[in-house]
């Protein structure tokens, strides 16, 4: 094969991130789900709208499915790539650069996060996984509320690199009911707790896409399967209601419509 053709825009570096760090990270193939914006452009790729730019790649991790052996750190390292920052664990980079202002930045970013609900802490505020902790270090994923029906709702697809459709990687994607709750619950958390983020337009356009696409009966009886689950019922009965407040307030509805 040719070299390949370098990635210029966010979203084509974002998507060879993720096909890069799903292959270096193979051993634990069957523990990795795409989640995030990727996913929700694989899973509306039908609908006649532009899709909206993003550098998030986004793989959720079960630790149920992690095998010890080998570290997800030790791979990753010798790939080349670092930890973008040790005050919040999951978040790796590679082609570092410096931005104008003299912040260090990467090319490649990975968001590495386990479902809250199956990650081994009760904490909403612990970034941490010490389910993975003993074998993988403390820094190697993050967790985030939202991401429990993904573990689950899911289904293997190829996906193709942006900048140079030679490069392709199967992968578990996020099923349509896991992304409504995994982006309704990022919506719905930010707008009830600024400090952690704020709202995106790219959050609402993601969910509009989604809820243009999705099977309401099925939707709804995906998720009611797993809201008295032993493990993420808890959490999955939170994301519900966090997205249920996103879909009923008046000024969220107007954001959802088409332009």
């Amino acid at each position: 094969m040719t070299e390949l053709k370098a990635p210029r825009t966010e979203i084509e570096w974002s998507r060879r991130a993720i096909i890069n760090v799903v292959d270096v990270l193979a051993a634990h193939a069957e523990s990795l789900t795409l989640v995030g914006a990727h996913a929700v452009l694989l899973r509306t790729m039908d609908l006649d709208v532009p899709r909206m730019p993003t550098g998030d790649g986004d793989l959720g991790v079960t630790p149920g499915l992690v095998g010890d052996l080998p570290s997800i750190e030790t791979p990753l390292v010798e790939a080349s790539y670092e930890h973008r920052t040790a005050a919040r664990p999951g978040l790796w980079g590679r082609e570092a650069y410096e931005e104008p202002d003299g912040t260090r930045s990467y090319r490649e970013k990975v968001d590495l996060l386990a479902p809250h609900g199956l990650s081994g802490t009760a904490s909403r505020t612990r970034r941490g996984v010490p389910a993975l902790q003993p074998a993988h270090g403390k820094l190697a994923v993050g967790n985030a509320l939202g991401l429990e029906l993904a573990a689950f709702n899911r289904s293997r697809l190829t996906i193709l690199d942006f900048a140079d459709s030679r490069l392709s990687v199967e992968i578990f994607v996020a099923g349509i009911p896991a992304l409504i709750l995994a982006k309704g619950s990022k919506v719905g958390e930010r707008l009830r707790e600024p400090g952690k983020g704020p709202v995106r337009d790219k959050g609402l356009g993601d969910l509009w896409r989604l809820m243009a696409v999705a099977d309401p009966v099925d939707t709804a009886r995906v998720i009611e399967k797993f809201t008295e689950h032993p493990e993420v019922g808890l959490d999955v009965r939170q994301s519900v209601e966090w997205t249920a407040g996103v879909l009923r307030d008046p000024m969220n509805v107007l954001a959802l419509r088409p332009h």
